[in-house]
């Protein structure tokens, strides 16, 4: 499966915004169900994307320290939202976090990669 995403997954950019674009191979069914989080392609898709679009301001791994202070890590995000909630409101466009948040408009592979690797590199809860 790896080998799949990895040949047809891109992430790029929407007609008029930064939103990112990953596309869906010809005959591979886009289902959003959990059994994708532990799929390797689709977590590596996330990674790009959280690259791409986040870490301008948040750590995207379990390493680094986020370059905006006060951007809380990706490894975090799970804590506070809910990862069904977070790929849906990522797809509609909700605005999330706070007002200089960027607004996202992710298609449902984009942002099923995003919170597969977001539980990924999630924090365990002490």
């Amino acid at each position: 499966m790896r080998a799949i995403f990895a040949l047809v997954l891109s992430v790029g950019l929407a007609a008029s915004c930064t939103s990112p674009v990953v596309e869906t191979p010809a005959g591979h069914e886009q289902d959003a169900g959990h059994e994708l989080d532990k799929d390797p392609g689709l977590i590596e898709a996330g990674r790009q994307v959280a690259m791409q679009e986040c870490a301008g301001c948040h750590a995207i791994d379990r390493e680094t320290a986020s370059p905006l202070a006060g951007a809380p890590p990706l490894m975090t995000i799970l804590s506070q939202y809910d990862p069904d909630m977070l790929a849906n409101d990522l797809i509609e466009g909700v605005r999330l976090g706070h007002d200089k948040m960027p607004a996202f408009d992710f298609n449902i592979i984009a942002a099923d990669a995003l919170v597969a690797y977001l539980r990924s590199i999630e924090k365990p809860a002490n």
